[in-house]
């Protein structure tokens, strides 16, 4: 039997997912040089694009035009147009021109690419072409007859055009998921990182994501979890097994396969019209915060410097205070009510108060409304063997001390609301690192402790990408990458983000 092909674990977890593959039989891929022909080592016949991807560019585009014409209609309800004015033409004519610009911008095609399909990601694009595209409208719109395009009207087209085509995209994008199959991938490697992978993408089904299973050389330490796939096969039989389980899309996480190997796999990836997604080597420093740029045919990855100057933290400063300061008087009200349905409801102090680890390694007094019994603190003792979080945060289910009112406060994060206090005071910022109470943060060791460089956030990435199911040492990765990479425009995704969060009540 090949010692590199799937062998009887192969077959048995195919037979699974009742496909028959036989892995001592497979036939060999043989390395090849990088000028050779494809078509000498692959022997299926590629398959064709996928349909899924060029109805959603297609779907896409009407959605872009939609949100142009309901835009032009909003500017003029806003800013009326004379009676005698005409120009249908020019405003038809320029509809297809605006997908085009929009297909130069890359608006189309990038979800096919990638796995997460998120308009929030785009929105700088979008900004691109709202402006671009109605700084077109304004300039060229006087050369025709009959078109009028003001200052006041192109300003009220562009204000329509940054909130409808965003919320149009998103909603194409949620409807189309819902009428189309999961997306097939197979992850190449089967290691910690394969496995990372797998554990990510399986908490996160709005990705659509259809893990088939790993090729390998050989299984890796250890057996998968109940949620993992299984080892389908060795790298000899990727060619058979993409066709036989019908891949759409191939990781590649760290296999300890040769360099030419794993060449060869994304060549004939490629040949298959199999979509490629690389983890890169170094991930948990680099972040999104990265340029590409290739020398002499080298491809390179930029890694930005710090963006933290000091005119930016004023910036995030001076934003922390005016929503903070806003955002206590307008929800006054609801505050109050809250109160007052904390104390009638259940013995104690209507906040928590909690010590808590600041910037800087200082400490400051963290406020929340209370959710729990009086005294809770002292009953941990007894319920640490119902503990599901790992490491040292203390996190349970269904934590019998939580109150009635604290469920309902705490599924929609709203006990943590006077946090916006401790924001207010510059203890705490709007987004940043998760504040940690003193016996966690000393488990916080090396360039972890980077963390403390900013401000505590009432939000942050550990909010939006887990929140309660992330362990500790998940969490305080994702805290480290934020700082290292903090810019005001990631601040502004994760307050979108969060609000998503809360109005799906995802807290606990």
């Amino acid at each position: 039997m090949d010692d590199r092909g799937g062998g009887p674990m192969g077959q048995q977890a195919v037979a699974g997912q009742g496909i028959d593959v036989p892995t001592a039989d497979a036939p060999r891929l043989e390395a090849v040089g990088a000028g050779a022909d494809l078509d000498s080592v692959t022997t299926l016949a590629p398959k064709p694009p996928p349909r899924r991807d060029s109805r959603r560019r297609r779907l896409l585009a009407l959605g872009d035009t939609v949100a142009i014409v309901l835009s032009w209609l909003a500017a003029i309800a806003i800013v009326p147009l004379d009676a005698a004015v005409t120009g249908k033409a020019f405003l038809l004519a320029a509809l297809p021109a605006w997908v085009v610009l929009n297909k130069l911008l890359g608006l189309y095609d990038r979800d096919a690419n990638v796995i997460r399909k998120s308009t929030l990601d785009e929105l700088p694009r979008i900004m691109h072409s709202v402006i671009l595209g109605s700084s077109a409208l304004f300039l060229l719109a006087p050369a025709f007859p009959g078109v009028e395009m003001d200052r006041m009207r192109t300003l009220a087209f562009v204000i329509a055009a940054l909130a409808i085509m965003p919320a149009v995209r998103t909603l194409v994008r949620v409807a189309f998921s819902r009428r189309t199959d999961d997306e097939r991938c197979l992850i190449i490697g089967s290691g910690n990182v394969a496995r990372l992978v797998a554990a990510k993408l399986n908490k996160h089904p709005e990705y659509r994501v259809d893990l088939v299973g790993f090729v390998d050389e050989a299984w890796v330490h250890g057996e998968p979890g109940d949620e993992e796939p299984a080892l389908v096969g060795g790298i000899d039989d990727f060619e058979r097994l993409c066709h036989e389980l019908e891949v759409e899309r191939v990781i590649i996480a760290f296999s300890p396969a040769s360099h030419e190997d794993l060449l060869e796999l994304v060549r004939m990836a490629k040949q298959l019209n199999l979509k490629v997604t690389v983890v890169p080597r170094l991930f948990e420093g680099i972040g999104d915060a990265v340029e590409i740029e290739q020398v002499e045919g080298l491809t390179l990855l930029g890694l930005r410097g710090l963006s933290r100057t000091r005119s930016s933290l004023r910036l995030k400063r001076a934003t922390d205070v005016l929503v903070s300061a806003t955002a206590l008087l307008v929800l006054a009200p609801l505050l109050i009510v809250v109160a007052v349905a904390v104390k009638l409801t259940s013995h104690g102090p209507v906040t928590f108060r909690q010590l808590r680890i600041g910037r800087g390694d200082r400490p400051f007094t963290m406020l929340k409304f209370r959710t729990m019994h009086d005294g809770a603190d002292r009953l941990k003792a007894q319920l640490r063997h119902l503990n599901e979080a790992d490491g040292p945060m203390f996190k349970i289910a269904d934590d019998p001390r939580i109150t009635r009112v604290g469920r309902v406060l705490r599924r929609y994060s709203i006990d943590e609301l006077p946090q916006l206090w401790n924001v207010l005071r510059g203890e705490m910022s709007l987004v940043g690192p998760r504040p940690l109470v003193p016996d966690e943060s000393q488990h916080v060791l090396g360039r972890h402790r980077a963390r403390l460089e900013l401000v505590p956030g009432v939000t942050g990435p550990w909010q939006v990408m887990g929140r309660t199911d992330l362990p500790f040492a998940e969490m305080v990765k994702l805290d480290y990458l934020y700082v290292a990479e903090w810019s005001l425009w990631n601040d502004v995704k994760l307050l979108l983000r969060t609000a998503q969060v809360v109005v799906e009540g995802d807290g606990r």
